[in-house]
């Protein structure tokens, strides 16, 4: 007996789509709060000699001097006081100029919204962290929004959603807050406004709010952000084509050109696209006025020079290199303790090709793939020093891996439909693994736990010392996050500058890069020892250097 309720009747099949998107979006809740559970643990670890430290420790500096100095002396958050920028050559105990404080390179969102969590929650690590947290996890959701929007099943959204929290990449810079969640989410809300005639005014608002804030996280999302607006349009011109016209056109062949191109705009044009411009165009103002505010043209043109090149001069290295040599540093990054683990490196090719060869996700995927790629290939120089810079290459893999997995499944369904469950949880469950050992192995160690514990040790003296300069021994680098903790500036320290070194001043060392010139039992008198670093009383040091190098008969 059929009754209202059952599966072939529509109330039946309803109920039924009903549970699924349950189902769906109840898993990837999970999942977003699976990674929160995963990262809350870390609110209030240390800011240390990691990218973690140093971008989060410049975005406090910044909050702090804004809420310190008022919006005009800060320059609205450019200021990174005490901190002074090493390709500056400033002295110690001398004034520096205004730019050697002031650091204004990338879109301001990300300070802005630390401005705004240390105005409300604090000078504190966690008002910090708690926002790029949040961003991180609805990374997932915007993810899986734009999978679902492209018409990918259940299944395989969920897994590549997985896969992509469990990667090195994500679990150490999904967290930072300069990723690409807005992007993404960008993206999502335009595939969808592509299929609608008449969105709704809270969807154009939507869209302006994103397409705002993407201008203002980041370079890539902003540049990006016209292929999105590109796409908009062409989708919205072949609706409009596939729809017959309600009233007679004048033949084409009697119109100007002019006239033909205004019929194209006209016919393309869309208020979803109005109010992606207008949001993309505000956004990028408010960045651009920012950014003209704190620096001017001429030190921006340099940074770009300077980041599309070759040549590397930093404390760590100095060096030029081609670009075979640039590929593999590249990917020995993106393998180096499970960033990038070895599944998703075997995968990454097929995955483009699947992503790219599927209409679905064709657009989606080279967008991402060109931000990505601009990135890493456009600003080399940036890409050699900074690891971080290829974390955006996760957004076109986790969409090229959801259109593979769907092929996969499509195949199976026709010959093998028993085989599709148990290959999929065996697939999740592979990537779960992989999360377990970034966690509880290397990668976590490698990139979070040691390198927080140079901020361990400058928390221990943060009541106790107030030092004029702070010195740091090789294997420290852009230490912000010094200048964060002790309220001092920071300066690099060798053989040749010991005689700048002042009794009242500290120094950090990295016990594993200890120089040979440091006296052999200065580390045991450590005003606080964390791990691998510690913090030397410049007074003892000297003491201790002047006692050495006269039992040698040596000068200091």
């Amino acid at each position: 007996m059929t009754t209202p309720r059952s599966p072939g009747t529509p109330l039946g099949r309803l109920r039924t789509a009903a549970q699924r998107i349950g189902w769906g979006w109840g898993t990837v809740t999970l999942v977003c709060i699976g990674v929160l559970a995963l990262w809350l643990p870390d609110l209030t670890l240390p800011l240390g000699n990691s990218d973690d430290g140093r971008i989060l420790a410049r975005f406090g500096l910044q909050a702090r001097n804004f809420w310190e100095l008022g919006p005009i002396e800060s320059r609205f958050g450019a200021v990174i006081e005490p901190f002074v920028r090493d390709e500056y050559n400033v002295a110690p105990r001398t004034v520096p100029p205004a730019a050697a404080v002031t650091y204004a390179h990338h879109p301001p969102l990300p300070i802005f919204v630390a401005i705004a969590s240390v105005g409300l929650l604090g000078d504190s690590v966690a008002a910090l962290r708690i926002v790029p947290f949040a961003m991180g996890a609805a990374t997932v959701a915007a993810m899986a929004v734009l999978l679902r929007v492209q018409r990918i099943s259940w299944g395989p959204t969920l897994l590549a959603v997985t896969a992509m929290v469990c990667t090195g990449f994500f679990y150490v810079y999904g967290r930072i807050g300069v990723g690409y969640s807005l992007l993404v989410a960008s993206t999502a809300v335009v595939a969808w406004l592509r299929e609608q005639s008449e969105p709704p005014r809270w969807a154009l608002a939507v869209m302006a709010c994103l397409a705002a804030g993407a201008a203002m996280q980041s370079w890539i999302a902003l540049v990006t952000l016209g292929l999105l607006a590109a796409w908009l349009f062409i989708g919205t011109l072949t609706r409009r084509r596939s729809t017959p016209p309600s009233h007679p056109e004048q033949d084409r062949t009697q119109q100007g050109a002019m006239a033909r191109l205004a019929a194209l705009v006209s016919r393309g044009w869309s208020p979803a696209l109005t109010a992606m411009l207008v949001g993309a165009t505000a956004g990028a103002a408010v960045t651009a006025g920012w950014l003209l505010n704190a620096t001017d043209l001429a030190e921006l043109s340099e940074r770009v020079s300077f980041r599309v090149g070759r040549d590397v001069d930093t404390a760590a290295e100095t060096t030029s290199f081609t670009f075979g040599e640039f590929l593999s540093r590249q990917w020995r990054f993106a393998g180096h303790e499970l960033l990038a683990p070895p599944w998703l490196r075997a995968l990454l090719v097929p995955a483009l090709v699947a992503g790219i060869a599927d209409r679905r996700t064709r657009v989606p995927v080279l967008v991402t793939l060109a931000a990505a790629a601009t990135l890493t290939f456009g600003f080399q120089q940036g890409a050699w020093i900074h690891r971080l810079w290829n974390f955006p290459w996760l957004a076109p893999a986790t969409i090229g891996l959801a259109a593979l997995t769907d092929a996969v499944r499509r195949f199976l369904a026709s010959r093998a439909p028993g085989l599709r469950l148990p290959l999929g949880v065996l697939a999740a469950l592979g990537a779960v693994a992989t999360l377990v050992l970034v966690i509880t192995g290397g990668t976590r160690d490698y990139y979070l736990s040691d390198p927080a514990e140079a901020g361990a040790a400058l928390e221990g003296a943060r009541g106790d010392a107030s030092p004029e300069v702070v010195w740091t021994t090789p294997g420290i680098s852009t230490p912000r996050w010094v200048s964060y903790y002790l309220d001092a500036p920071v300066f690099a320290l060798d053989r040749d500058r010991l005689v700048e070194v002042l009794p009242s001043d500290l120094v950090l060392v990295r016990a594993d890069r200890t120089p040979e010139y440091f006296p052999d039992d200065a580390l045991r008198h450590a005003l606080v020892s964390r791990g691998d670093y510690h913090l030397i009383s410049a007074d003892r040091l000297l003491a201790l250097t002047a006692s050495t190098a006269a039992d040698t008969g040596m000068l200091p």
